[in-house]
């Protein structure tokens, strides 16, 4: 009689096996297109870790890929994932994960939307920065912002350095401001960002408050 773990086994080593699934969302004729991402199979693996690696020195050693982390955010439609590529090759990617995903997270505390399901939360933004300034990183955003509009979503919010929510356009609200962003002695901040216009707009908070450390 066949053992039913063995079974499980050679089922995850199918799903392991698999080849990428996506949909390509947007293209042109320089090569570049955006895609959806469903399931990231093995071919791509390497490269997104590879690209995660790009975050690690920005943020922390959580950012880089796994294998698991892959599976875990990179899977449409429980998460809003896309990835940039050029000429065949995965050059960056976004990924928007629902806020209640951090439910227990302290850093995610200060927003009062938590739990309320209609924020999305940018884990990770990147393009190979060989690529800054053709315009690609842009429209990677602008997919993504315009599909979180399409899913439902009223906010997107997410974690960067002190300063840089100041260049994004549109109405930014920093709700929190963190010393010490879980031991980089670099300053963040949470912002929250709407994505349809408000009849009565929010005040943003001036003088938000530091936390000594995350």
């Amino acid at each position: 009689m066949a053992d039913p773990a063995d079974k499980t086994g050679e089922q995850l080593t199918l799903e392991i096996a698999e080849k990428t699934r996506s949909r390509i969302i947007a293209s042109s004729s320089l090569n570049f297109q955006i895609e959806l991402m469903e399931h990231v199979g093995e071919e791509d693996i390497p490269q997104m870790i590879l690209i995660s690696e790009h975050l690690v020195e920005e943020f922390t050693e959580d950012v880089r890929l796994t294998k698991t982390s892959i599976r875990k955010y990179f899977n449409y439609p429980h998460t809003l994932p896309f990835v940039a590529r050029q000429s065949g090759e995965i050059i960056g990617y976004i990924i928007g994960v629902p806020l209640e995903y951090f439910s227990n997270d302290p850093s995610f505390q200060c927003d009062k939307n938590l739990g309320e399901r209609n924020t999305l939360y940018t884990y990770a933004f990147v393009v190979f920065q060989k690529y800054k300034g053709s315009g690609f990183a842009k429209t990677l955003k602008r997919v993504y912002l315009s599909w979180a509009k399409k899913k439902g979503f009223k906010y997107v919010s997410g974690h960067v350095r002190e300063g840089v929510s100041q260049r994004f356009t549109g109405s930014v609200q920093i709700l929190q401001r963190f010393d010490n962003w879980h031991g980089t002695n670099k300053r963040f901040e949470y912002y929250r960002r709407p994505l349809v216009p408000h009849n009565q707009p929010e005040t943003p908070e001036q003088n938000p408050p530091l936390v000594a450390k995350i």
